[in-house]
């Protein structure tokens, strides 16, 4: 049990140094083989899981018949002559409702780590969709699943504009991120509103293809299992492959995950520091 314990604990740090000293080049598709997260890792990501997320401020979005609920974090300081980050979080299908609490997953807590809450001072969005964001249909000149978006996403991205007005958002350091069908919404988002991201990152998801060329200038981190079969990863695959001779687009193929495993406390703790090394020119 111990030398057990000791091997995933070794595995988990050679996959944590193997993350960090990747260079994330764009137009590389890199690939991990890592059949089990360490005990450490399996811990962290207990534990932000609990974490309260009362700082999160219960809201709603409306525009006449179309509403939605969401959760807003502020910096714990804000400077009024500073500019902040903002972070749109797009929850999965699991979420879908109206409780504005469901949505409140990994992606969206793990801005409340007191390192990060101290290290990054950012605004986190993250919306509860009332029902999917993201529908998929087959793109048979591809043989892939697209994605296409709906009125809900129009709505929030209609706020984040009256958000960037009214509290200090740095236009240029807009981010956007989602897991499963929050990260085919995140390819919708930057798709519909390309103007308004600085990079985005799609775990999981179902990419959109039909506006690639205005996608050009911005970085996108795609991060999949090849293992998923809730969405297979060959749509997210595929955008990559038309995206890499000509995008700023990476690609993290993690050779033994599915769908459910495939946030580790290595990628989560990964993301800040891809994240804000991006900023839109």
């Amino acid at each position: 049990m111990k030398l057990l314990k000791v091997s995933l604990l070794l595995s988990g740090i050679l996959f944590l140094f193997s993350c960090t000293s990747q260079k994330m080049k764009y137009g590389i598709r890199t690939e991990f083989r890592d059949k089990a997260d360490s005990l450490q890792s399996l811990a962290r990501i207990r534990y932000i899981k609990s974490l309260d997320y009362s700082d999160f401020k219960a809201g709603k979005f409306k525009n006449g018949n179309v509403d939605l609920n969401y959760r807003f974090l502020k910096p714990k300081k804000i400077e009024q002559d500073k500019k902040y980050p903002l972070i749109l979080v797009f929850h999965g299908s699991g979420a879908v409702g109206t409780n504005n609490t469901a949505q409140m997953g990994l992606l969206s807590k793990m801005w409340l780590l007191q390192e990060n809450r101290e290290k990054y001072p950012v605004y986190v969005l993250s919306p509860q969709f009332p029902v999917r964001s993201s529908n998929y249909h087959l793109d048979e000149s591809r043989n892939v699943k697209v994605s296409q978006s709906n009125e809900y996403l129009d709505l929030v991205l209609k706020s984040v504009d009256s958000l960037i007005i009214n509290e200090n958002i740095d236009p240029n350091r807009i981010y956007v991120m989602g897991f499963s069908m929050g990260g085919a919404t995140t390819s919708n988002a930057i798709s519909k509103r390309p103007d308004l991201f600085a990079a985005a990152i799609n775990i999981s998801g179902i990419s959109q293809f039909d506006k690639m060329d205005s996608l050009l200038q911005m970085p996108i981190w795609i991060v999949h299992g090849s293992l998923d079969t809730d969405n297979f990863p060959q749509s997210n695959f595929k955008f990559f492959d038309e995206m890499k001779p000509k995008g700023k687009v990476v690609i993290w193929e993690f050779k033994d995950k599915y769908h459910n495993n495939i946030l580790s406390a290595e990628l989560v703790d990964r993301i800040p520091k891809w994240l804000f090394k991006q900023i839109k020119p």
